[in-house]
């Protein structure tokens, strides 16, 4: 939980900074340099971390989703995400570690856990190596905004503190899109 509460800080934090910049929201100020940085795509883009590439292939909103139905003034974004594993291991995964943003000062929330639809990624799981997993986040958000962002943050074991709980931050990952209602 420490970990899931620490990414999900990090995430809202690098998102607000970058919306102050002129010239409205840049995702990808650094392009990555060998420091951690932003990188940025859209719905259908492949992006790779360190340890899989991953494809948000759909991004949509509706009232209900499986059996779950928006609490008043939210919906739901549903997300279809695949992943392919590209490290060489089996790497440890969980159903929330792909965060959703918008434009708000509380605009971040994680993935809601398993058990609403058969086709939702588990609440933990085993990417195995060279596995290819396709799988739906589903997010309850406010039902006033339609502008979103999943992203994935890379967090590394801090070798050199191993006390650190938290990890070391590596790159993190954006996807843009509007959630058009279906």
């Amino acid at each position: 939980m420490k970990r899931l509460a620490s990414i999900l800080l990090s995430l809202t934090m690098a998102l607000s900074l970058a919306a102050c910049g002129e010239g409205g929201l840049n995702l990808n100020p650094g392009g990555g340099s060998g420091e951690p940085g932003l990188k940025k795509g859209f719905v259908g883009d492949t992006l790779s971390t360190e340890w899989f590439d991953f494809t948000v292939s759909d991004a949509y909103s509706c009232a209900q989703y499986g059996s779950y139905t928006a609490g008043a003034g939210n919906k739901l974004v549903v997300a279809a995400i695949s992943l392919k594993n590209t490290c060489g291991q089996s790497v440890d995964m969980w159903g929330d570690d792909f965060a959703i943003l918008w434009d708000s000062e509380d605009g971040a929330t994680l993935a809601l856990p398993a058990g609403i639809s058969d086709d939702q990624f588990p609440d933990e799981y085993i990417l195995k190596i060279n596995e290819t997993r396709a799988g739906t986040a589903v997010y309850e958000v406010p039902e006033d905004f339609r502008d979103f962002v999943i992203a994935f943050q890379e967090i590394y074991e801090d070798t050199e503190n191993p006390d650190n709980l938290d990890g070391v931050e590596g790159n993190t990952f954006f996807v843009s899109f509007t959630a058009e209602e279906k």
